[in-house]
């Protein structure tokens, strides 16, 4: 007798198809269809959050940098993503449409497959596990340009796909917020802040090299230690050198100056007269200067008929004392008081002269020197004068010292010395004075009570024994008085 257990499996299996849960066993094709789709919608869930993160999160103005000094791939990458994300709202509309259908196809899947109270609570998990958190970490990481830059393609299929609802919702968008964020700009201030934060810390080797150094030392020895500290730093640093911090600073500022700011007063300005003869004492004169622009006036101050170029008396003879009116003089620019450092800049720049006067009436002097006028002393009036050294000093924020510089340096240390020394010399001869007294008044002490310890003797011998003629005078064999003058020692003898 044969069993009948091809009808006992089938009664067993259609006792667990009659529930509306789908399983291998039921209906296998349908399970791992929606077995399929529930993963599926998992990843593009994940995969449009992370787009958002990923693609929203780029600025624009990282992306032209690169797409203007980047290596090659990274300019490549940039060409590619730059257009999408100048659509903000498109694209933005169109990854929440995607990432919002598929996080709310995944529960009606689910439920399919595991009871409503279990598809909540897997639902939720994949969708924060795998939806948000690590997409969110991989999109936003190292390789977030060139994910982005990988995806382009896909993003754009996303964007022909939704375009229909994406549009006209990105279009309401950019009329009721703006539209596309534009790049970002940051005022001086805010720039200035960005660099400074690029800027190199000091290396431990050169905060030793300052740290060891003393007045004692020579100053030749520092700079050398601090030239090879600064060499020691790699050019190929991300970071920005406090010189490098310095200059950019100073060409920022340097648009909000005027020629005024820089200036050297006309009172402190080193004229010379047309008349006077270029004799011994006059070179002397203007090599103690350190000029290598000379101004040349006529009759007075203000009647400035050009430049004299000190280079070129290097080949006249202190003998023959010619008059300067004989050189070849060379007219300078003449600037306003109000022109910008950098447009003062250009005019240097353009080759004319490296020396500018500065003056209210710019077309009157212009006038008069191209009609061979002299200038009226009480129309024409020079505020001062302006050099390219010191335009490219407020540029770089330092002074540029050449060989007169460091002679007034020393000039002035050595006057700086020798006024601390006039002004202890006094001090110091005070201090001998009132040791001298203190001296003086000790031996008149020690003679009055010697004279009060001797017995009387007559007026004849006490005369003998005077001992402030003759402090070292042997009273008695067996014994000898001495007492301190100016020339005995203020401390004894060690034996």
């Amino acid at each position: 007798m044969r069993w009948p257990w091809n009808k006992v499996l089938q009664l067993k299996h259609s006792d667990k198809c009659k529930g509306d849960l789908l399983t291998p066993i039921c209906d296998p094709y349908e399970f791992y269809f929606a077995l399929g789709v529930v993963v599926a919608l998992i990843c593009i869930a994940g995969l449009m959050a992370g787009l958002t993160m990923g693609l929203l999160s780029l600025d624009k103005l990282n992306l032209q940098i690169l797409k203007l000094e980047g290596s090659d791939s990274e300019k490549q990458r940039a060409l590619r993503v730059l257009p999408l994300v100048k659509r903000h709202h498109l694209l933005l509309v169109t990854l929440l449409l995607f990432n919002a259908a598929a996080n709310e196809a995944l529960p009606v899947f689910l439920t399919r497959l595991v009871p409503e109270s279990h598809a909540i609570i897997i639902s939720v998990t994949c969708v924060l596990l795998f939806g948000e958190i690590l997409p969110s970490a991989v999109f936003t990481g190292k390789g977030q340009l060139a994910i982005a830059a990988g995806l382009v393609p896909f993003v754009n299929c996303l964007l022909v796909v939704g375009f229909p609802i994406a549009y006209p919702i990105s279009k309401v968008l950019d009329w009721c917020v703006g539209e596309d964020h534009d790049v970002t700009r940051y005022k001086r201030r805010e720039l200035k802040a960005l660099i400074a934060l690029q800027k190199e810390t000091r290396p431990s080797s050169l905060r030793g090299t300052i740290a060891s150094f003393t007045p004692s030392k020579d100053a030749s020895v520092l700079q050398k230690r601090l030239s090879q500290a600064f060499l020691n730093i790699s050019p190929s640093s991300y970071h920005l050198h406090t010189d490098e911090v310095t200059i950019i600073h100073g060409a920022l500022d340097l648009t909000n100056k005027t020629v005024c700011d820089l200036m050297v007063s006309w009172a402190n300005v080193f004229l010379l007269s047309e008349d006077s003869k270029l004799t011994r004492d006059c070179l002397a004169q203007i090599l103690a200067s350190g000029h290598s622009r000379i101004p040349v006036y006529r009759r007075h101050p203000t009647n400035i008929v050009g430049l004299l170029l000190v280079k070129r008396l290097i080949v006249l003879d202190p003998s023959d004392a010619r008059p300067i009116k004989e050189l070849m003089l060379k007219k300078p620019i003449v600037v306003s008081s109000d022109c910008s450092c950098y447009a003062m800049l250009n005019e240097f720049q353009k080759g004319r002269s490296h020396l500018a006067l500065i003056t209210p009436n710019v077309e009157y002097v212009q006038n008069c020197w191209l009609a061979g006028l002299d200038l009226d002393p009480d129309v024409a009036e020079f505020d001062g004068i302006i050099t390219i050294e010191d335009v490219v000093e407020e540029l770089i924020q330092e002074e540029i010292q050449d060989e007169t510089d460091k002679a007034d340096t020393l000039v002035k240390s050595f006057a700086a010395q020798t006024r601390g020394l006039e002004k202890c010399v006094p001090r110091l001869r005070a201090w001998a004075g009132r040791a001298r007294q203190r001296v003086q008044l000790a031996r008149a002490k020690s003679i009055k009570r010697l004279s009060m310890a001797m017995p009387s003797v007559p007026s004849t011998k006490r005369n003998s024994l005077d001992l402030s003629k003759d402090p070292g005078r042997v009273i008695s064999p067996t014994w000898t008085i001495e007492i301190a003058t100016e020339k005995s020692p203020l401390l004894p003898k060690s034996s």
